[in-house]
């Protein structure tokens, strides 16, 4: 039994140095990249409502890439127990998120989310939109429904619009420095009839966060994006003020000078430390970096 316990030990130590030595990421905190598929078909739904929530669960879980629109959506019974701490480890959608009849949940957990990319938006109004929040408390109850939508980490919204309407509980993203997410493109986020409760930010204090920008009560949910004024040559990304500092047109979220090879994030995909807007022959694309065949 000793002898057993001893040659555990050993191989446990071996395996550390050698994990050492080749620099292997031991980070059990860091979940595994996943990529998964959104869906295209807005407030609609199949079967009953239980089976909808479980089908999102499915779908979601564990994610961290989405094709296309993240829907989330019909949250409506109050016999169901809503848990949407799947959507946690979601970092970027290829597409639109719709967030809409929800009125059982008062949290979107969308807490390590970073970019949108709106290859694909809702035509609202005669608007393109990219971030849709709407109908989110049980008519215009402000005791009820959704409170919190909890986007702290978010960067960049690349294309699309942001619509809010009919949230009368939803606090703080009224706060929200937008400026910076939509590349200095402040007026294309649309606060509508009953967008917000404008009040819970005005009673609430948060002096932790920088300027009070905040998606939430907790110190987590403070806004981590900063503005960095650019030239109006540069779509509200660059890495100075000049009108030749302006980053590729393949970054996201910013650059740190000249060149596909300097973005912070990739609007699309990273092919051997380029963005790039498609991924070239002898290659495939997988949670956003271009795979070689071998």
């Amino acid at each position: 039994m000793a002898a057993s316990l001893f040659s555990s030990l050993c191989l446990a130590v071996l395996f550390l140095c050698v994990c050492q030595t080749f620099g292997v990421n031991l980070r059990l905190d860091e979940p595994e990249e996943r990529e998964c598929h959104g869906t295209n078909v807005g407030f609609g739904y199949s079967g009953t409502l239980e089976l909808h929530y479980q089908h999102l669960k499915r779908r979601y879980a564990g994610c961290t890439y989405i094709i296309g629109n993240l829907e989330i959506t019909n949250l409506v019974d109050p016999k169901i127990d809503y848990d949407l701490s799947f959507l946690r480890n979601i970092r970027y959608v290829s597409g639109a998120v719709l967030i809409g009849l929800i009125t059982e949940v008062e949290e979107i957990p969308l807490v390590n989310l970073e970019v949108i990319r709106g290859n694909s938006t809702y035509f609202l109004q005669g608007d393109h939109y990219s971030l849709v929040v709407v109908l989110t408390s049980k008519g215009l109850d402000d005791n009820f429904g959704l409170k919190e939508l909890q986007m702290p980490q978010l960067k960049e919204i690349s294309h699309g619009k942001v619509l809010l309407k009919s949230n009368p509980s939803l606090g703080y993203v009224d706060t929200v420095d937008w400026l910076p997410i939509m590349r200095g493109k402040e007026e294309d986020v649309h606060f509508m009839e009953n967008a917000c409760n404008f009040t819970v930010s005005n009673v609430t204090e948060t002096p932790m966060c920088d300027h009070g920008t905040r998606w939430g009560q907790n110190p987590s949910m403070c806004q981590t994006v900063t503005y960095k004024e650019c030239s109006d040559e540069c779509d509200g990304r660059c890495f100075g003020p000049a009108p030749n500092q302006c980053c590729h047109a393949s970054c996201a979220v910013g650059c740190s000078d000249k060149g596909e090879e300097n973005c912070f994030m990739c609007k699309d995909y990273l092919y051997d430390n380029y963005c790039v807007g498609f991924c070239p022959a002898k290659s495939y694309p997988k949670n956003q970096n271009c795979v070689k065949y071998e």
